[in-house]
């Protein structure tokens, strides 16, 4: 990269971190774009972007093998530490014929468990088991990344286990404390989910974690394992408990689907949903859904009777359920929280309501 260019991508780092934004956006014709809680903000204080800013930036991010996979595939996605500034998530993509990135903030530091801010004692209890699936839910950007790490991290620092992540890209650093832990990066270790995930039942590790269900197959393969005495903890983009299955079975033709939920109601031990939702006085505060696999909700799943488990959740705190709606009424009731942003967010509003007159 020239002097010019990283003068600029410096500046524009350091207004990412100081501004405590959350994502960049650089695209050709436009200034740089920047996320704070939740709002896009152009920077027009730096220049707009040019073809050769970009051409120059991504010169010096990626290797001979990387171009070519974004020539070949018209995208990419890494992470990369700039010098001393915080790791970044950075898509590589074409947009009207020119190069464009959009980079997401990674923390250094992976948050405890106990300062996610979402109820731990659940968290607890999931992050403690030893074999079954969980699934960490969310819409994008919502933090389900984050709470998987944390989980990770809880059970490194409390179990003697081998942990194996897979993951495109890696995000989160890990370092073997009582567990001893392995990396894999799709693209760089493995071509794909499906070839890392591949002879895992034959393998010696105790937990997977997998950091997108982008296809059938995956899923398959990951039920599979977590058939065979392990646990698998898997990221999946859905934005309610009962979207978060739905997705998984909708993923499959519909002569397949039953079977796909028999072994969700016999494989799935709880589902974790999360949401950012605006905090009072500015930022966000994680709220989640919380599921665990009881006999009701087993027998629901394989029957298909999805819709029914929001009621499950709402009554069965003692089995360590949390509804979404609950966790935003505690946070209106502590003030961290809105009410009219409470209600935007909220599963059944009308619940919500008679939540907070109670």
């Amino acid at each position: 990269m020239d002097t010019q260019n990283k003068l600029a991508i410096d500046n524009i780092l350091n207004t990412v971190a100081g501004q405590k934004a959350s994502d960049l956006h650089l695209s050709v014709g436009s200034p740089p774009i920047i996320r704070i809680d939740n709002k896009l903000i152009p920077l027009e204080n730096e220049n707009i972007i040019s073809k050769d800013f970009m051409e120059t930036f991504i010169d010096s991010l990626l290797d001979n093998d990387q171009k070519n996979t974004l020539q070949e595939n018209r995208e990419i996605v890494l992470t990369y530490q700039f010098g001393k500034q915080e790791r970044f998530r950075i898509n590589l993509f074409f947009q009207k014929g020119a190069l464009a990135a959009y980079l997401r903030l990674i923390s250094n530091q992976i948050v405890p468990l106990n300062q996610l801010g979402l109820p731990l004692q659940p968290l607890i209890k999931l992050a403690s088991l030893n074999k079954g699936l969980l699934l960490v839910s969310g819409a994008f950007g919502s933090g389900k990344s984050t709470t998987s790490s944390s989980i990770i991290d809880y059970i490194n620092k409390n179990a003697s286990t081998y942990i194996l992540s897979i993951e495109k890209p890696i995000e989160h650093i890990f370092t073997g404390q009582k567990s001893f832990i392995e990396q894999r990066e799709v693209g760089r270790d493995a071509v794909s989910f499906e070839q890392a995930l591949s002879n895992l039942t034959q393998e010696d590790v105790n937990i997977v974690y997998v950091s997108d269900l982008p296809s059938s197959k995956v899923i398959e393969q990951v039920l599979k394992i977590s058939s065979s005495g392990r646990l698998v903890i898997a990221d999946i983009e859905a934005d309610t408990v009962v979207k978060t299955l739905k997705t998984i079975i909708d993923s499959f033709p519909s002569n397949e689907q039953q079977q796909i939920k028999d072994q969700l109601s016999t494989n799935l031990e709880g589902i974790i949903c999360q949401k950012l939702v605006p905090r009072t006085g500015g930022g966000q505060v994680a709220v989640a859904e919380i599921m665990t696999s009881t006999p009701p909700i087993r027998s629901l799943i394989k029957e298909g009777s999805l819709y029914q488990l929001n009621n499950i959740i709402q009554t069965s705190r003692e089995e360590g359920m949390v509804s979404l709606d609950w966790s935003l009424a505690e946070l209106v009731k502590s003030n961290q929280v809105q009410i009219d942003d409470a209600l935007e967010y909220a599963i059944d509003p009308q619940q919500l309501s008679y939540m907070l007159r109670a």
